[in-house]
């Protein structure tokens, strides 16, 4: 390989680390990846998204290596990656950076409450909006 072509190969990567696009990453290490990000364990992370916890090991241990675009698309309506990404370890690792680990820890219980829970919150939340409109309103 010659010098300029081994250059350009170089600044592809760097360009490609800059822009937040992690690539040459397994299946297994991009859901390693999110594990870590999100300080969540397998377990929970299967239970999330309604998986075996086996399964989950399989995919980190790459035994695994694809994914439903099913499950990619369930773990970026649940984490917030996206499925490009999950899928294919392409394309920007995340859909949305206004989710803080706050606003995911409050996505993972909501998803666990019953549809009464899930009213009486919004219901709560409806009421501080209204709350917080006449405090700035004053």
């Amino acid at each position: 390989m010659s010098r300029y072509i081994f250059i350009d190969l170089v600044k592809v990567f760097v360009y490609h680390a800059i822009k937040g696009l992690v690539i040459f990453m397994t299946l297994g290490e991009r859901i390693q990846t999110i594990l870590k990000q999100r300080n969540i364990k397998q377990i929970d992370f299967a239970k999330s998204l309604g998986i075996s916890a086996n399964y989950v090991n399989l995919i980190v241990n790459d035994r695994k290596n694809c994914v439903s675009d099913t499950l990619a698309m369930l773990i970026e309506e649940t984490y917030g990656y996206s499925s490009k990404w999950v899928l294919e370890g392409t394309g920007e690792m995340t859909i949305s950076s206004d989710l803080t680990a706050s606003k995911m820890q409050l996505l993972r219980k909501i998803q666990k409450m019953s549809e009464n829970e899930v009213k009486a919150t919004l219901a709560f939340v409806a009421t501080l909006e209204s709350v917080s409109a006449q405090f700035l309103e004053s």
